[in-house]
């Protein structure tokens, strides 16, 4: 009953979809557009490309998506993209990781300024420890992508930009109040003088949560600094600290109502960048801290506080060269080479799982042939070789053309290989009489493979995506519970994932936006014959953008949600929709300074909605914020 429920409503949205498009039009020619979809993406290559002329189906969330969703974090910012899928953990404090068509979050890479920010220790990120307010824009590219970033890139990347200060030197600060005791204060600074941009961000967090043991605090701060050398060449550097305490609740069949846990993060990112007219040349040198201690007091076997410390020290390089040729009258067309170099320690320091390190180094090269008389075709070429300090050596290589069908039409296809290596809580987690590590693990292995059309018609104003892709996984590293009752990771067996995406992007007049996507998933492990994902999600969105008054304030409306049915083991579908509403008030038009009031509704339905069984999710919350420029 409640799936035909979810159908009828799809249904109603695409038919008021396609009223609207033919009462208001295309705004074909309008002069004052307010949306760009021609986006320049370098997830995908290493290198700048319109998204248009990518090999593998990516997408790019802009910062003025990002800021008229009034997402709190990443993870609300990715709840509603077709192929992705949240594994949310209830509440503001509740873990929130990332599966991309039908991988693990273990298997989905997460970059922030080309920065690896995967926990060595359990492969993921909580999604939830990333700010919405520090990110300029993201970069999705959906699928195996190890043949250029290498572990961990088995599912997909998420590429985060983070802001940086431009213009005259000014502030915003940023109060919100919400269901359950919620409270958010942020302030930013930022700026620019002579060849320095600048840019300071602080957040404080803080909720009583809608369960028993779910309230949280956090700190963010964020510092960065760029600093232009000469015209082609600029350095960045960045550093972050965040601290989260909060309470671990637990699943509703195992509650831990004395649960704690404080998770503190330090981060310290430097790159150098060059710019020519013909090479790029790119250098990241990074280090990521963390430091988890969990303490449950009623935890079965109970001997203090779990503390984990994990360290990961990188350096990553790239060169690209847009002009490169073997043959100096370049008769055969045109050539970009790409290659880079990576090196990564990861260290853990447990009182659980003891000390260790890993070592992983690696080389990549990448070839894009354009054929001097087939202008519209680009045939790509790359593999990336990884040495691991454990596992030995992993080869990727990956095979893509893309093809201008027309000037607005572009088709593409792919073929792929990708791996993960398990983590230090897969190998090392010691042995008791309920759980243990697996010291004979190997990698995850697959072969992907995907076809897909893009539009994007010359207006800029309506983008179209269709595309299947397949994926054949290898040596699954799962945990589960052996005859003797023990739980441990082994390599499983094989895992199939079939799948359709449909995404569709208009803008309708003047001030209208609308957005509708369905993602179909058949991900299949071969050896038990179960469903592992649910098999469809509908995501649809609807804007309202105009400038009003002498001082053309913006003003905006947003509803946006998704549905997925048809979920694994029996579990019930689910809708969530949100309601974003933002009004901008100038107060001295001459200094700029203006004060914008918000206001959210998320799941307006009600919902009572376990996304991973046993963890209930907030039902309706209400959030009112008032920020002020200076």
């Amino acid at each position: 009953m409640k799936s035909k429920k979810y159908f009828l409503l799809i249904i109603g949205i695409v038919v008021l979809f396609q009223i609207i498009t033919i009462t208001t039009g295309l705004a074909s020619g309008n002069e004052d557009q307010i949306f760009s979809l021609d986006e320049i993406v370098v997830i995908a290559s290493k290198y700048s490309e319109i998204v248009l002329d990518s090999v593998a189906s990516v997408e790019v969330i802009t910062g003025e998506e990002i800021e008229g969703a009034q997402a709190k974090n990443l993870a609300e910012i990715l709840s509603a993209i077709s192929g992705l899928e949240i594994n949310d953990y209830g509440d503001a404090g509740g873990i929130k990781s990332l599966s991309i068509r039908g991988s693990s979050a273990e298997q989905v890479l997460i970059l922030l300024d080309g920065r690896p920010m995967n926990d060595p220790q359990t492969g993921q990120i909580d999604l939830g420890q990333i700010p919405a307010n520090i990110i300029e824009k993201i970069e999705i590219y959906r699928g195996p992508a190890s043949a250029v970033y290498g572990a961990n890139a088995l599912g997909g990347v998420i590429n985060i930009i983070t802001k940086k200060g431009e213009g005259e030197s000014r502030g915003k600060i940023k109060t919100s109040i919400g269901t359950y005791q919620t409270q958010d204060y942020e302030i930013t600074y930022q700026g620019s003088s002579k060849d320095l941009n600048y840019l300071i961000f602080g957040k404080y967090f803080t909720t009583e949560g809608s369960r028993e043991n779910s309230q949280m605090n956090e700190v963010n701060l964020l510092g960065k600094m760029n600093l232009s050398l000469d015209q082609q060449t600029s350095m960045d550097l960045t550093l972050q600290y965040n601290s989260y305490q909060r309470g671990v609740p637990g699943s509703l069949t195992y509650l831990s109502p004395k649960a704690v846990q404080d998770d503190q993060n330090f981060n310290f990112n430097s790159s150098w960048q060059k710019k020519a007219e013909d090479k790029d040349i790119f250098v990241v040198v990074y280090n990521n801290y963390h430091k988890l201690t969990y303490n449950d007091p009623d935890e079965w076997e109970y001997t203090g506080a779990s503390i984990h410390k994990t360290n990961r020290t990188g350096l990553s390089f790239n060169c690209t060269d847009y002009d490169f040729s073997l043959n100096r009258e370049r008769s055969e067309g045109q050539y970009i080479f790409t290659w880079g170099v990576e090196v990564i320690m990861d260290h853990v320091d447990s009182n659980e799982i003891g000390e260790h390190e890993i070592l992983n180094s690696a080389v990549f090269t990448q070839g894009v042939w354009q054929p001097k008389d087939f202008n519209d075709l680009k045939m790509t070429l790359g593999t990336r070789y990884d040495y691991n300090q454990i596992y030995g050596g992993q080869l990727n290589p990956r095979l893509g053309i893309s093809y201008r069908i027309k000037d607005e039409i572009n088709f593409h296809a792919s073929i792929g290989r990708a791996y993960r290596a398990p983590t230090f809580d897969d190998l090392y987690w010691p042995s008791t009489s309920y759980i243990s590590g697996n010291l004979d693990l190997v990698p995850e292995t697959a072969w992907a493979y995907e076809a897909g059309l893009r539009y994007l018609n010359e207006e800029g104003d309506c983008r179209g995506e269709f595309s299947l892709f397949r994926k054949n996984v290898e040596n699954l590293i799962n945990w589960a519970a052996r005859d003797d009752g023990i739980w441990i990771p082994t390599n499983i067996g094989s895992a199939r994932v079939d799948g359709i995406e449909v995404i569709l992007e208009k803008i309708l007049g003047d001030h209208l936006k609308a957005n509708l996507g369905y993602t179909y998933l058949n991900a299949v492990d071969l050896d038990t014959d179960d469903q592992l994902k649910p098999h469809h999600k509908y995501s649809f969105g609807f804007g309202y953008y105009d400038k009003t008054g002498d001082q053309q304030d913006e003003f905006c409306v947003q509803l946006e949600g998704y549905a997925v049915t048809k979920r694994p083991d029996d579990l019930p579908n689910y809708c969530l929709i949100d309601l974003n509403i933002g009004k901008e008030l100038t107060l001295d038009k001459k200094d700029g300074q203006n004060v914008k009031l918000d206001f959210s509704v998320k799941n307006i339905l009600n919902q009572e909605v376990e996304i991973v069984s046993g963890y209930p999710i907030s039902r309706r919350t209400y959030t009112a914020a008032i920020s002020f420029e200076f």
